[in-house]
């Protein structure tokens, strides 16, 4: 009884601290909305726990939970050093040298980002892991929040569909609500390109320089300088664009799109000439490995990639295989992966859709640079992933941000363009004045 109260509580008091922080929003969201999303966030983060507890005996979030104890305990015995406890990067560099000591710092930083909020909520929650859930939901809230005030600022004929994939898509409900660190990215890449958007469009506080930065370290922190580099293409695209937010037409964003990502493509094969960590087809290569050398349940064959050009196109049908088809439905073994069946099933008829229909939604995206931006960085993210990664269940929990991207693109250009009870309204209303 007492843990239910503790929860309930809890809960009410997130509720009332989101409403009270975005009530000044252009797009606030009302309470029926915001109770749903908070109610499902919570409830899927607690069923991702229970799942992995009873049927995968523990995953990460199980440890990452055990860690806040830990911290819970160092901050009760020794809190004057729990801000600075095993952070110590002077030490980790003269341990084990430059390159893997701030690598090891990194991953420190990044556990630290959960375990000493979470450390410190455990006095109320009492180290009760459900309850935590209701902590880590205020920081995962966020990452849909910040993205679906700039794509309802963008396409507000789109709002609703913005507001259903962006908080309801099951996939993204699943699993960025669990413990995990996917979540607190998605915090920093929406908190990313939602403060360019304002910085650009909107002439926002120079103090905003200032979040992109905070977001920038975030990525580099939880996954290293992958994000980032990823980034980099669909931003160089974005920031050489028109600061109108949508122009007459698509067709100087397309031509700036391919000369950017041509330029980009050179840029990449050519480090292969470079000494690392500047050689980017090497640290691809490198990452793949890393993969290859893990154990798993269910593993793909992908090919080995090389540095060169020829391995990269040789190993593009295998890589759209991986990301889009795999596991193939007799292939499916357990809960998680039938409903990766039925993500990639969802997604290819998508995709066919709006190949059959000829994209009828393009006149309401490609005028707009920030949809370039979310695009490729979806397919750059996806590929990434397809050849890299030989295990199902990494990749479905990987690919979890591009997808809702690219979801949310393939949606809205599916619709017509036309979205408005309004613009029916005003088209009726011209043909009776008239």
């Amino acid at each position: 009884m007492l843990l239910s109260l503790q929860f309930l509580f809890a809960f009410a008091i997130l509720t009332l601290l989101i409403k009270y922080l975005t009530r000044k929003s252009l797009h606030p969201l009302s309470w029926a909305e915001l109770i749903l999303v908070l109610a499902l966030k919570t409830g899927m983060g607690c069923l991702y726990g229970w799942l992995f507890l009873t049927k995968y005996g523990g995953d990460d979030t199980w440890i990452i939970h055990q860690d806040t104890l830990n911290e819970w305990e160092n901050l009760i015995r020794h809190p004057d050093q729990f801000f600075i406890y095993e952070m110590d990067i002077r030490q980790y560099v003269q341990d084990m040298g430059w390159k893997d000591g701030l690598v090891y710092f990194r991953m420190k930083l990044e556990k630290a980002l959960i375990n000493k909020p979470l450390g410190i909520f455990n006095f109320y929650s009492q180290g009760n892991y459900y309850i935590n859930v209701i902590a880590f939901t205020f920081f995962s809230f966020w990452g849909s929040y910040w993205l679906y005030q700039i794509l309802a600022r963008i396409l507000p004929n789109y709002k609703q569909l913005s507001f259903i994939l962006l908080f309801l898509y099951p996939p993204a409900l699943f699993w960025l609500s669990g413990i995990r660190s996917d979540a607190i990215l998605f915090l920093f890449f929406s908190l990313f390109v939602s403060r360019l958007y304002l910085l650009k469009y909107e002439n926002a506080r120079k103090g905003n320089w200032w979040l992109v930065g905070l977001a920038v370290l975030g990525m580099a922190i939880i996954k290293a300088s992958f994000t980032i580099l990823l980034l980099i293409p669909a931003l160089a695209f974005w920031l050489s664009g028109s600061r109108k937010p949508a122009g007459s037409s698509a067709k100087p964003h397309a031509r700036i799109f391919g000369w950017v990502f041509s330029l980009a493509a050179l840029i990449f094969f050519g480090s292969a000439l470079l000494p690392a960590p500047f050689n980017f087809p090497q640290a691809v290569v490198r990452v793949q490995q890393e993969f290859f050398e893990l154990d798993g349940n269910t593993r793909i064959e992908l090919p080995a990639l090389s540095t060169g050009i020829g391995s990269y196109i040789r190993n593009l049908p295998a890589a759209l295989d991986n990301i889009f088809l795999r596991p193939y439905p007799w292939e499916a073994r357990g809960i998680l992966q039938f409903g990766m069946v039925a993500q990639n099933i969802f997604i290819l008829c998508l995709i066919g859709a709006v190949l059959l229909r000829r994209f009828p939604g393009r006149a309401a995206l490609l005028p707009y640079a920030f949809f370039w931006l979310l695009f490729s960085f979806s397919i750059s993210f996806y590929l990434s992933i397809g050849y890299t990664i030989p295990f199902p269940g990494a990749v479905i929990r990987y690919r979890v941000i591009p997808e809702m991207l690219l979801v949310w693109v393939l949606m809205v250009g599916l619709l017509n363009g036309r979205k408005s009870h309004y613009d029916f309204f005003y088209v009726y209303k011209n043909r009776v004045d008239s």
